[in-house]
């Protein structure tokens, strides 16, 4: 059950729309369903309601809806159809979807159910002709009876026995959200999403191994934060840097402290066992590894993510890459000419296989044809015994080698792509990761400037107390600003006080 979609969430009874992406995200491997076809014995059932209804249903949720393709339940209250919710002292205002926002939610895959006339707590109503009013739909809203109208939804989730028995006469079945009951087709029971409600237990740990490279490390990290579902957490693994990559990774763990670990090594470990460290540090049910000096698309965790919450026998999930950099055209022509796709906008496209058409087994006995940065499930991960040194294969080719021996199968998500960074300091975009770098420094400037004036403010009332002290003592005073770093200026200004 869900009240208001928005960009903010001012109250546990709002859900960010980023959230409420997430969540829907979240319902891919369950069946969405209406009230209609609800079977309570199902577990993979899920009916999407929404209570009010309110226009921002209409602005944020719905488009939602209607990408993932999922059906969804609209109890309205006929009292406050076109009009805000002025009623209601706690809640900021919103306003209530009109009858026209009520017509396009219902061609986008939305029914239209009852909720009340007024909007009264039915537990304590027992005057027979007010109950009869609230359950009666109004002439006008008829319209909507041709899939809807069918299902009611208690105020408040509340009832007593002589509502129950008049809501039984007229509707097909009714819900609470926390009186109800689990089976009762008349008292159902919803769960109140808000925005930390999880549909999934399958996190995903993002980790960027970083030697060195903190020139692309902010460009790296902001292509995780922009994703279109969020990476529950994002290690970044420092194997013993010796360049501004601390500095660049501690701005952002600051900044996200929630989401984003730094971890520097006392020493340089190598590839091989900083990669083991940092899952070892992980929690994600699913991981990804980015390179510090290449980028995902905004869509990548979602699109492979997707996969393995879909097919419980998928162990990796690897897609194509995108070449980009000076260097980038040289890399794709000195490329397999069978992988070699397309050329646009200063990118290479390199197109793998996809697993179906292929022999899995055969194709990577002679060759890896899954990069790097492919998702994979922490399970599989354990059950190998993860990466390990093997002096005549690279550490990702090795750990999926064996993860597929192991007997887990691999699909390609195709909708999303690596971009995967070929080094020069003469590339074009190494402009793009200096300008990253200017922004990050131009805000530790003005955190630095605040501080700076915070200080001063502070050494000036030091100074007045320090003058109240020495009365009439120019000598001291005039040492003590000059010690201090406050000028002429700060002294004439203590002198005329005394």
């Amino acid at each position: 059950m869900y009240h208001k979609v928005d960009l903010e969430k001012p109250t546990m009874w709002w859900v960010t729309a980023n959230e409420f992406y997430r969540q829907m995200f979240e319902l891919q491997n369950r069946r969405i369903v209406y009230l209609d076809d609800y079977d309570p014995d199902d577990p993979e059932q899920v009916v999407i309601t929404f209570d009010g209804v309110y226009k921002n249903v209409l602005t944020y949720a719905a488009p939602i809806l209607h990408k993932f393709s999922y059906p969804f339940e609209l109890f309205i209250t006929s009292d406050y159809i076109g009009k805000t919710n002025e009623f209601d002292t706690v809640e900021p205002r919103a306003d209530f979807a009109s009858v026209e926002d009520l017509q396009i939610l219902q061609k986008l895959g939305g029914r239209i159910q009852w909720h009340t006339k007024s909007h009264p707590d039915l537990k304590a109503l027992y005057d027979q002709q007010i109950i009869n009013s609230e359950l009666t739909i109004p002439d006008a809203l008829k319209k909507f009876g041709t899939n809807g109208l069918k299902w009611f939804a208690y105020p408040y989730g509340n009832f007593n026995e002589n509502v129950i028995t008049e809501v039984s006469k007229r509707f097909k079945g009714a819900v609470s959200c926390n009186q109800g009951s689990d089976t009762n087709i008349y008292m159902l029971n919803r769960i109140t999403v808000t925005d930390k409600s999880r549909f999934s237990n399958q996190t995903i740990s993002c980790i960027i191994p970083c030697y060195n490279y903190g020139h692309f490390l902010a460009e790296a990290i902001e292509s995780v934060l922009r994703q279109t579902i969020p990476a529950d957490e994002i290690i970044i693994a420092d194997d013993c840097s010796t360049d501004m990559t601390a500095e660049i990774a501690l701005f952002f763990q600051k900044k996200y402290p929630d989401r984003i670990k730094y971890i520097k090594n006392s020493e340089n470990l190598g590839i091989v066992r900083n990669f083991n460290k940092a899952v070892g540090l992980s929690t994600g049910a699913y991981v990804v590894f980015l390179g510090a000096d290449n980028r995902f698309q905004s869509n990548y965790l979602e699109e492979c993510a997707g996969i393995l919450n879909q097919h419980q026998h998928v162990g990796i999930v690897y897609t194509d890459f995108l070449f980009f950099g000076s260097r980038a055209k040289k890399m794709y022509t000195d490329f397999k000419k069978e992988y070699q796709s397309t050329v646009a906008n200063g990118f290479f496209k390199i197109r793998f296989p996809e697993a179906e058409e292929i022999d899995v087994k055969e194709k990577l006995k002679n060759e890896n044809f899954i990069h790097g940065s492919s998702m994979f499930r922490r399970a599989c991960y354990e059950k190998v015994g993860g990466y390990q040194l093997n002096p005549t294969m690279p550490e990702d080719y090795n750990l999926f080698l064996r993860i597929v021996k192991s007997g887990y199968q691999i699909k390609k998500a195709i909708k999303t792509n690596l971009h995967y960074r070929q080094h020069s300091l003469d590339q074009a975009n190494h402009v793009f990761g200096t300008q990253v770098l200017v922004n990050i420094y131009m805000i530790k400037i003005k955190e630095l400037e605040t501080e700076l004036q915070l200080l001063r403010k502070y050494k000036i009332v030091q100074a007045i107390s320090f003058a109240f002290k020495v009365k009439n003592n120019t000598r001291k005073l005039i040492r003590y600003t000059n010690q201090h770093g406050l000028g002429k200026t700060i002294r004439k200004a203590l002198s005329k006080l005394f």
